[in-house]
């Protein structure tokens, strides 16, 4: 076979630095949401379709473009996960934690799959962190989560966002929205382009979040906004969530354009951007709202839920591009060539296994230690340590706790 030179279209390796920051951010993630009472989940890589049809609606992108569907052996119809509400929303039934006390406030992380475009920023796999709180209405639950979110990228060192924030009403709000907005767009249908005009029929909210800049720039001017079909109680409650944040000292920006892709959203929804960064369109580090059906839909109760998830991969591409590839407990830049290692064990006397014991006992005091796994010369043990750069070598001699240290 001829060696293999790139990995499947829309994926890449992540290795190094790359694969070692993604867990660090996912340990500080970690750390955040267990000091606010999030518990982990991990769901199946893969779900029954109909939990994504039924979530994102049949006339959404992602189900009608996006999804990475397939039959099994048995002729059941599976797909890999595109996002990662659906499948907690599954697992909140199946094990009956709605019936735990209120709210219920989970998060995770992993690999997403969607059959989509790749551009900056954007893969067929990639991978999402995210928290699901289900139970209750309160702004003070948005306003927590949404905190949440901000602070994890201060404790990245990115400064530089902004929070997008608006509302879509409830169920009767939208009906009422959506007749106005069609008719809007089938007037215009000529100027749209191509994916604006299928929106028309299948999901004419989607059309507002369309990234063709002719078409953004007459949604802007004369598109009708849905601001303007809010009832009194969902102005005051949107209003509510605005004050909270500015208590808190969180700078925002009212986008009444900002929808979301997946039908199941109502009333809050979000996105943390950065500006200027030459990310393109690929410019939304995390995104959420509130989804206060999705529950029952899924033959549930009926159980409020707020949730958001962030975009590993642009996150990774951000840091790169603030040069803030570094250790987070440090405040150093780290890169590839400053990768080493505590200690590199020589084997002087060809005894691997008692080489190695002395590794793991060096290893099990949190000490980074590596050997020469061939029986090579000591000569070339120690070149194979300076490229691994190594800060001492240890030169073994003996089972009987016979050996030198010395720097390198």
């Amino acid at each position: 076979m001829e060696r293999p030179k790139f990995p499947p279209r829309g994926t890449q390796d992540l290795f190094f630095d790359k694969a070692e920051l993604l867990s660090e951010i996912e340990q500080k993630a970690a750390k955040i949401f267990a000091r606010a009472g999030f518990r982990e989940i991990k769901t199946p890589i893969f779900e029954s379709t109909e939990i994504f049809q039924r979530a994102a609606g049949e006339g959404s992108d992602l189900v009608s473009k996006e999804m990475y569907t397939f039959l099994d052996r048995s002729e059941r119809s599976l797909t890999l996960r595109p996002e990662g509400t659906a499948g907690i929303v599954r697992a909140l039934l199946t094990n009956q934690l709605d019936r735990t006390p209120h709210p219920v406030k989970l998060w995770y992380s992993g690999p997403m799959f969607r059959y989509e475009r790749s551009q900056t920023g954007r893969f067929r796999q990639f991978h999402q962190l995210g928290l699901e709180v289900f139970g209750s209405q309160a702004k003070t639950i948005e306003l927590e989560s949404i905190n949440l979110a901000v602070n994890l990228l201060k404790l990245l060192g990115i400064k530089d966002f902004r929070l997008e924030l608006n509302t879509l009403g409830e169920k009767e709000t939208r009906v009422k929205y959506l007749s106005v907005l069609k008719s809007f767009l089938e007037k215009h249908q000529e100027k749209l382009c191509l994916d604006c005009q299928k929106r028309i029929k299948k999901n004419p909210l989607r059309a507002l979040d369309c990234k063709v800049e002719e078409d953004q720039a007459l949604y802007q001017e004369h598109a009708p906004r849905i601001y303007q079909y809010l009832s009194s109680k969902e102005k005051t409650e949107f209003a509510e969530l605005q004050e909270l944040l500015k208590a808190l000292k969180i700078d925002f920006v009212h986008n009444q354009f900002l929808v979301r892709g997946l039908d199941y959203y109502n009333q809050t929804v979000f996105e943390l951007k950065v500006p200027d960064l030459e990310l393109g369109s690929q410019n939304t580090l995390c995104a959420g709202g509130r989804y206060d059906s999705l529950v029952q839909e899924f033959g549930g109760p009926s159980l409020p839920a707020f949730g958001w998830a962030f975009g590993l991969e642009r996150l990774l591409l951000l840091l790169e591009k603030l040069e803030k590839l570094e250790k987070l407990e440090k405040k150093e830049t780290t890169t590839s060539s400053n990768f080493s290692l505590d200690y590199f064990v020589v084997d002087e006397i060809k005894d691997f296994l008692g080489a190695y014991s002395l590794v793991e006992k060096l290893r099990a005091r949190n000490l980074k230690v590596s050997l020469d796994y061939s029986q090579r010369s000591p000569q070339k043990q120690i070149q194979l340590a300076k490229k691994q750069r190594a800060q001492k070598i240890i030169f073994y001699k003996g089972k009987r706790e016979n050996y030198e240290e010395r720097d390198l």
